[in-house]
């Protein structure tokens, strides 16, 4: 091996040349060596030594570079041949019947009739009848001025002249019972009714009574089975209450 000093300073190991290429190369090299050293010496003698300068210190890094050994030769081996596959007959499984597809026949039009369009005769322009004449409005004759209001005493006039017309009534209707005729007794019983203008008892009751219940139901009676007449022609058209006081004895008819 030889070293050799690179552009960058660094030593490499190179490996030996031959016999005569070294010898030529050393010779070469002690000649330069030679020369440069007398060259040297006859700069020093002319020139004036230069002012002495430190020089750097240089640190030279050397790197061993152990070339990689040649790699083995590579004896190729025969590749080992892949045993035949072995292929399996097999039989096929039969085909599946394919389904029957049927095919329905195509219908065969029937003529349709041709329809006939049966035009609707005009209707007939309906006679429109004359309007009714217009009747003439009906003449609305006010009622008659209703009578003045009667006064209190009309009123009770009228009132007095209906009550003498109901106690001949009441008193022909009184049946006297047989008891009250064989004892000889008598009684007044006040019966209170009311009645409509038609002349109708609507109801009567006893207010002020006898002690003798046999004349009470004798007064009552004659006033409930009795048909009085009509209100007089200027007597108030509603229904009035009267009070009328019922003698009952054996001498009652």
């Amino acid at each position: 091996m030889a070293s050799m000093i690179t552009e960058n300073g660094t030593f490499t190991l190179m490996p030996q040349p031959k016999d005569h290429q070294f010898k030529y190369a050393l010779s070469a090299a002690v000649a330069v060596e030679i020369m440069l050293v007398l060259g040297l010496v006859w700069y020093g003698q002319t020139t004036p030594p230069p002012p002495v300068i430190k020089p750097k210190e240089h640190v030279i890094a050397v790197q061993v570079v152990s070339l990689p050994p040649p790699p083995p030769k590579v004896i190729p081996q025969p590749k080992p041949v892949p045993p035949k596959p072995v292929v399996q007959h097999m039989t096929p499984p039969p085909p599946r019947p394919h389904p029957r597809v049927v095919i329905p026949p195509k219908p065969v039009p029937v003529p349709t009739p041709p329809v006939k369009t049966v035009t609707p005769p005009a209707p007939k322009p309906v006679p429109v009848p004359p309007a009714p004449p217009v009747p003439p409005k009906p003449v609305v004759t006010p009622p008659p001025p209703a009578p003045p209001p009667l006064s209190a005493v009309q009123t009770a006039s009228l009132m007095g002249r209906y009550v003498g017309l109901l106690r001949p009534m009441i008193q022909q209707n009184l049946h006297v019972p047989a008891e009250l005729r064989a004892m000889g007794l008598n009684g007044k019983a006040t019966v209170q009714f009311e009645v409509s203008p038609s002349g109708k008892v609507l109801w009567a009751k006893i207010i002020d009574p006898s002690p003798l219940s046999a004349v009470n139901r004798a007064a009552l009676a004659a006033v409930e089975s009795g048909s009085f007449p009509p209100f007089l022609k200027k007597m108030p058209k509603q229904n009035t209450i009267f009070q009328i006081p019922v003698e009952v004895g054996a001498s009652s008819n």
